[in-house]
């Protein structure tokens, strides 16, 4: 199943899961000894009906100390994992974690920890070293080929469809489902938040409550079929993206729905998102004594997958010949892009043309920062002109190293 994740992009979503399972595991910190050890409410452990299934150390050691050392260690596997530094281990070793938390006390099962588990072991069974993460930095080819495999990207939707039909069929079984009233039910339930969006749903006609309850049942319950169409499958996809954000907006359970919203963003093609209209080849112009300007280089390299940017230095010839003296001299000393219809972006606008033509996630954070008022994003992006040097060490040459199958992207 092809797909368009980069390293880059996919060093996004470990980041954000990374996070994600670092909040999971300082929060149940304070709670571990209470909920996993010997001093607390399951106090033998072989009182689970799980403790042997597998392996489990805590079977064998479920002292307050070790469990909060356990916690710990979890803790900063995860950090690990979100920046890209032995990350196959870390996630390996999360996954273990989970999985004796777990079979030490299954109360703490919630519908997201399969998911979670799941997405661990699939990071493991991945290419190592995406553009963006640790491991990665400093290496001649920025992209080193890395693509997530399309069996892992199959198996991610395979999970998926098959998980939202099953719960959609065992929704079927339930009367509160199939008359309409559970999402009422479920927001005068103590886990629903308080505000507005809540007192505006119970506000709406119960017909209306009923017929949103209805296709979300209906929605999960076809959802392995709809997706086997590519048009169903983004249509479904997205309807089950905004169930899931209605979720996290109306209900105060963000373990499951953070969780669901991530194997979402696994689940996303950025191929949906094509780069903006301009098939022509554009220039980048960058300082090239500038450390900064070299990691922005490396990062075009690393995610342009089809090529559609040159480069140069500001100090180079390309540039001398690209615009006349005049106009060079009323422009920034830093970064710049000349589109192929001939203008000359710069400044927060140069950055925001790059990440929309790339595509993706990165032309969803370029239509996200064009929201912002350009006076802003121009006094952030000068802020950080006047310190680049200070900030960022200054390269030896103006291009950077590359492989050969990369400098024939560099211009004089």
């Amino acid at each position: 199943m092809r797909n368009g994740w980069t390293g880059g992009q996919y060093s996004v979503f470990r980041a954000l899961f990374g996070s994600y399972l670092f909040v999971h595991f300082t929060m149940l910190l304070p709670w571990g000894a209470e909920v996993f050890s010997s001093a607390g409410m399951v106090a033998d452990a072989h009182a689970s009906p799980l403790i042997g299934v597998f392996p489990n150390v805590l079977g064998v050691l479920d002292t307050p100390a070790f469990v909060s050392l356990f916690l710990v260690s979890a803790a900063v596997a995860s950090l690990a994992f979100a920046v890209g530094s032995h990350d196959r281990l870390a996630a390996l070793w999360l996954w273990y974690v989970l999985a004796c938390l777990f079979g030490r006390n299954p109360m703490i099962q919630n519908p997201s920890l399969p998911y979670v588990g799941w997405m661990l072991l699939a990071h493991v069974c991945l290419p190592s070293a995406p553009y963006g993460s640790w491991a990665a930095r400093g290496r001649l080819d920025p992209a080193s080929g890395w693509r997530l495999p399309a069996a892992i990207f199959f198996a991610a939707w395979a999970v998926l469809a098959l998980s939202y039909s099953y719960s959609g069929w065992t929704k079927t079984f339930s009367e509160s489902w199939t008359d309409g009233h559970m999402l009422g039910f479920v927001l005068q339930n103590p886990l629903a938040r308080d505000g507005l969006p809540r007192t505006a749903f119970l506000a709406l006609p119960a017909a209306l409550q009923a017929a949103v309850t209805h296709a979300i049942l209906w929605i999960e319950l076809l959802f392995a079929l709809l997706v086997l169409w590519r048009p169903l499958r983004i249509a479904a996809w997205t309807a089950m993206l905004i169930v899931q954000f209605g979720f996290a907006l109306l209900l105060d359970f963000a373990d499951l729905t953070c969780a669901m919203l991530l194997v979402h963003l696994l689940t996303f093609d950025p191929a949906w998102i094509r780069g903006s209209a301009p098939t022509a080849v554009e220039t980048i112009f960058y300082d090239g004594q500038c450390g900064l300007c070299h990691r922005v280089v490396r990062f075009v390299l690393a995610e342009d997958a089809h090529a559609v940017f040159r480069l140069a230095p500001l100090q180079g010839t390309a540039f001398e010949h690209a615009l006349p003296a005049p106009v060079r001299a009323r422009l920034p000393d830093s970064f710049l892009v000349l589109t192929a219809d001939g203008r000359v972006a710069s400044r927060s606008d140069a950055a925001i043309h790059v990440l929309e033509r790339l595509g993706g996630l990165w032309r969803i954070a370029g239509a996200a920062l064009r929201l912002v008022p350009r006076t802003w994003r121009d006094r952030a992006y000068d802020a950080i002109g006047r310190n680049r040097h200070a900030l960022f060490a200054r390269p030896i040459a103006a291009c950077p190293l590359t492989p050969p199958h990369l400098r024939g992207r560099f211009l004089a």
